[in-house]
């Protein structure tokens, strides 16, 4: 017997926006091209998972028909997304949601609000438009464009940002791991970033990217009163960045993944000595391993590590706050290394089918997955040579463990909800959106 079939057509049904080559630039299977049977259904998921992985459609269907002999025809039915999404923000100025709740009493007016407009297949070649304004806790404006294709061979895509930020209460110091902030009537620290990022996307799963950024600050002198470590005796900062980063993203489900892996790799310098102002250089390892076991059951685990120059002013320190039970927390240092491993299983899984002639016809159907987990995270945070000695939680290793829910469902997004315990016998209740790691 005839062991492959013989692609003879490939149909795509359902990008009324979205170019078919767009599409086609994420398959792996040719027309005219071999197809060995035994294969056949594990390829036919992967090239699924890759136009998911898009983002750009609520549903992907990949059917195969034959059409005699060996030869078969395969079917892609689609369902775009939405494109235009106009939003409302109404978000917590703070780190997350305990940072909130317990260091600053849930107090309502560290909202920020404003409004935002994104369209994330502008041209139907997968190009994202978005600007967006702030107000309340900030005062900002955002803007960006991001084409991920410009060259004929849709290898090379090119992002162009710009950001304005003036703020009048602003993060000055950290005691004991809580941020301290300071609200004045007149502006603290205004900043705008301007930057270009060239992409080059080597494979299905291997990406780089180049960025040059300009970074403009402006100072009041009420910040280095108050700190006498925020910067130096500069109030106007100028810099220019550069960085590169590596990804390889072999996830099966960016948005939730359950299987696969992903290594990323950060390099950037702050200041290139032109303004003889910053001087700070920045490396960062992430990956991340999904492995899908029996009965229902995943195992997840993250490795991440960041290495920065050890002395910089409080405006340039990087932190932690990834370790769960440690959410309220924050854990400056110019290094750390973090573990975090989480074992899940599927406790509730069910598609609800929708009409037809249903008033929201881009879903067919709506996913509901529910995972009960169990986790443990660890890490070590080495603090800056020049800051402050009441920070209990740098330079001794720190760990948590605990349960919780996530629930997963349109488009894979999920809701997360976790009771932790962590290494100070501290219990937390934390909610979060996202994937773990």
């Amino acid at each position: 017997s005839i062991d492959f079939y013989i692609i003879n057509k490939i149909i795509i049904r359902g990008n009324k926006r979205t170019k078919t080559d767009i599409i086609v630039r994420e398959l792996s299977i040719t027309e005219g091209e071999k197809l060995i049977k035994s294969r056949s259904f594990e390829i036919i998921e992967e090239e699924k998972r890759k136009i998911i992985n898009t983002n750009l459609f609520n549903e992907v269907e990949i059917k195969i028909k034959s059409i005699g002999k060996n030869k078969i025809e395969i079917f892609i039915n689609l369902i775009e997304s939405l494109y235009v999404l106009p939003s409302i923000i109404f978000e917590l100025s703070d780190r997350n949601f305990n940072d909130w709740w317990e260091n600053f009493n849930h107090d309502l007016s560290r909202i920020n609000y404003g409004a935002g407009l994104m369209h994330y297949n502008l041209s139907g070649r997968a190009d994202i438009l978005e600007f967006s304004f702030r107000g309340g806790f900030i005062r900002e404006f955002y803007s960006s464009y991001y084409i991920p294709y410009i060259s004929k061979k849709q290898k090379g895509g090119l992002e162009l940002d710009f950001n304005f930020i003036d703020y009048d209460h602003l993060n000055f110091e950290t005691n004991n791991h809580v941020p301290e902030f300071y609200k004045s009537k007149n502006s603290l620290q205004k900043e705008i970033n301007s930057s270009i990022e060239y992409s080059h996307r080597e494979s299905f799963y291997n990406y780089h990217y180049f960025i040059i950024e300009h970074n403009n600050f402006k100072i009041n002198d009420t910040l280095k009163i108050l700190n006498e470590r925020y910067y130096l005796n500069r109030n106007i900062i100028n810099s220019i960045n550069v960085g590169y980063e590596f990804d390889r993203d072999f996830r099966d489900i960016k948005n939730y993944p359950l299987d696969g892996f992903r290594l990323n790799i950060q390099i950037k310098k702050n200041g290139l000595g032109i303004f003889n102002d910053i001087n700070k250089w920045k490396t960062k390892i992430y990956y991340s391993n999904y492995f899908s076991l029996k009965n229902k059951k995943n195992f997840s685990f993250n490795f991440s590590s960041l290495y920065t120059s050890k002395n910089q002013p409080f405006l340039l320190y990087e932190s932690l706050d990834k370790i769960r039970g440690f959410e309220k927390y924050l854990i400056n240092g110019y290094s750390y290394l973090t573990f975090r491993n989480t074992l899940k299983r599927n406790v509730f899984s069910k598609t609800y089918s929708r009409d037809n002639d249903s008033f929201i016809k881009r879903i067919k159907n709506v996913p509901l997955n529910i995972y009960f987990k169990i986790f443990y995270d660890s890490g070590y945070i080495w603090k800056y040579k020049n800051q402050n000695n009441n920070f209990f939680l740098n330079n001794k290793y720190i760990f948590s463990y605990g349960i919780g829910f996530d629930i997963v469902s349109i488009k894979n997004i999920s809701f997360s909800s976790e009771l932790s315990r962590n290494s100070l016998n501290e219990f937390n209740l934390s909610f979060n959106l996202g994937a773990d790691f």
